[in-house]
């Protein structure tokens, strides 16, 4: 996997040292202190900084889930103000309708100067969000509350996925590939126990409580206030961190392309590479399928009889708290196995998060919700696939390219709320429910079933082997694919 250059090396000298394993520096770097990887050469302090650094903004991250995993609270929240299914699934549909707009920003910004500078805006893009749905829910009437979170997913959708992108080439100039893993498995084992504090945190909050006392006389919206206020100093944190981050820009930076160059030619040259093309299509089907979570948090109160919002937090803790267990074990499946196990386990995982929302009643459905957690690591895993299937020049544009796939999977919530609504005028709303939950588990089944077939376990950048034995050489190796 190549995610960066070495000065004054080509991308056909970095792949065949990548693959024959030829460092005639190797020892002199040691001595040095230097990782001389096929993708880095910074000093091993410096690789353990933002190694660290990115596991620090993904677990801030983890702590202000509840309102930046845009779902389950803006669901809730728009319930109790009176929303229909549909309108409560809205936020999370506006979040993937604006995932296109992280290509942009690649393009626009290609230096590696700017990788740091525009990660900060990001964090602190997440700070004006916030302002506007507490200053909305402070207001005597909500009449501005359903627009203000919808800004606020809107704003969070492009924040989330800018920073996204550029951080992990960050993470891919600035640690070697070899310790990658680790960094996985700090910032998605370890990461999400601030999540399951963070949720813990909100269900107190959101019930009006300090602890085990109650705060009486507030009305529900303040307390839906506080939760959102206190996002800001966390995304606070993350962009004074952001900015510690240690990269070395090359002497020369790559000018931005004419647009229609730099988007739609390497969205045509990105689809037309066979594998990278069978793995997006089995991202957008597991996504879609993923995203029945918030009508899973809705059909809370038609099976277990209590309000959505008495459960939020809880729904969190589960979800969370596998993800902790999950993040370990990928870490340390993906050290013993191949790219491909990733993307197959948490597909897995989440389909059978839906056939346990459908299946078991009472309370013990919440259990959906943790495995559904260990199951959404599968963006994480997928973007592993594509860096690997990517050279290191186009690794940025890349991880934006599939972060812009999230245009169609947008309409998935709203189409599950609509399934609900209109299934459940028809018989009752359970069955509309289940209805949805059935379409769910289709589109999942159809995404496993694609990469078990298609998928090769070991992707490799399009003409590597090529390269590396000459122009008349296969291209994909015998049993690659296999």
């Amino acid at each position: 996997m190549l995610t960066g250059y070495l000065p004054g090396q080509s991308d056909s000298f970095q792949e065949t040292i990548s693959m024959n394993g030829a460092r005639p520096e190797k020892e002199e770097a040691r001595r040095e202190g230097v990782i001389r990887t096929d993708d880095c050469e910074l000093t091993a302090g410096e690789q353990t900084r933002n190694l660290l650094v990115f596991a620090a903004n993904t677990g801030l991250a983890y702590l202000a889930a509840p309102v930046i995993y845009v779902g389950l609270t803006q669901a809730a929240l728009l319930t109790e103000l009176g929303a229909n299914n549909a309108t409560s699934n809205l936020p999370s549909a506006m979040v993937m309708w604006l995932t296109p707009l992280p290509i942009f920003a690649a393009w626009y910004f290609p230096s590696v100067r700017m990788l740091k500078p525009v990660i900060v805006a990001s964090f602190l893009l997440h700070i004006l969000a916030a302002t506007v749905v507490v200053l909305a829910l402070v207001r005597p009437t909500p009449d501005w509350v359903l627009r203000a979170v919808l800004f606020h997913a809107a704003v969070v959708g492009i924040a989330n996925g800018t920073s996204s992108a550029f951080q992990w080439e960050v993470l891919g100039r600035g640690v070697a590939e070899s310790r990658r893993g680790r960094a996985f498995a700090l910032a998605f084992g370890a990461g999400p126990i601030l999540a399951v504090l963070g949720s813990l945190g909100s269900q107190m909050v959101l019930d009006g409580r300090l602890g085990s006392s109650p705060i009486s006389g507030l009305d529900f919206r303040w307390n839906f206030a506080v939760l959102f206020a206190a996002s800001a100093p966390i995304m606070a944190m993350g962009a004074w961190l952001s900015t510690k981050y240690v990269l070395r820009p090359p002497p020369v930076e790559p000018p931005r392309e004419p647009f229609l160059k730099g988007i739609f030619g390497g969205l045509r040259e990105f689809f037309s590479y066979r594998i990278i093309l069978i793995a997006v299509l089995s991202y957008v089907l597991v996504y879609a399928g993923y995203m029945i979570l918030p009508t899973i948090t809705l059909y809370t109160k038609t099976v277990t009889g209590d309000s959505a919002q008495h459960f939020v937090g809880y729904q969190n803790s589960l979800r969370f708290g596998f993800k902790v267990v999950a993040g370990f074990l990928l870490g340390w499946l993906l050290t013993r196995t191949h790219p491909k196990a990733g993307p197959m386990v948490t597909a897995g995982l989440s389909l059978c998060s839906v056939l346990w929302a459908l299946l078991v009643p009472g309370r013990w459905f919440l259990l959906s919700f943790g495995l559904m957690g260990a199951g959404e690591l599968f963006d994480a895993y997928f973007r592993n696939y594509i860096i690997c299937c990517s050279p290191g020049s186009q690794m940025r544009r890349n991880v934006a390219f599939l972060s812009m796939i999230g245009l169609p999977i947008g309409f998935t919530p709203y189409f599950f709320g609509r399934v609900v609504d209109e299934v459940g005028a028809i018989y009752s709303e359970k069955i509309g429910f289940q209805a949805a939950f059935f379409v769910a588990l289709s589109l999942l089944a159809c995404g496993l079933v694609l990469m078990f077939c298609l998928m090769p376990r070991n992707p490799r950048p399009r003409g590597h082997y090529a390269e590396i034995h000459g122009p008349g050489s296969r291209s994909t190796p015998r049993g690659l694919s296999q």
